[in-house]
């Protein structure tokens, strides 16, 4: 009887879960500015604005986290 052993050397994404997070909430503030008519308050849509951004460059900052996480990971696996 032959048993085969399939070894994934594949970090997992440590930070996946709030990469997930941070994706649906930016998509959820973008469709609430898309909803907002024309007759929407500007504070209303210039908060909404800044929100956005800040979740963009929070996103691409733990996106980059992450690929650094995996790196690191790569390097250590190559050492051994």
């Amino acid at each position: 009887m032959k048993y085969k052993v399939d070894i994934n050397l594949k970090p997992t994404p440590v930070l996946q879960e709030l990469i997930q997070d941070l994706e649906g909430k930016l998509n959820a503030t973008k469709a609430v500015l898309n909803d907002c008519g024309e007759y929407a308050d500007p504070q209303l849509i210039d908060g909404i604005v800044k929100d956005i951004s800040l979740l963009e460059a929070v996103l691409g900052r733990v996106i980059a986290q992450q690929e650094l996480i995996d790196l690191r990971a790569e390097q250590v696996i190559g050492l051994n």
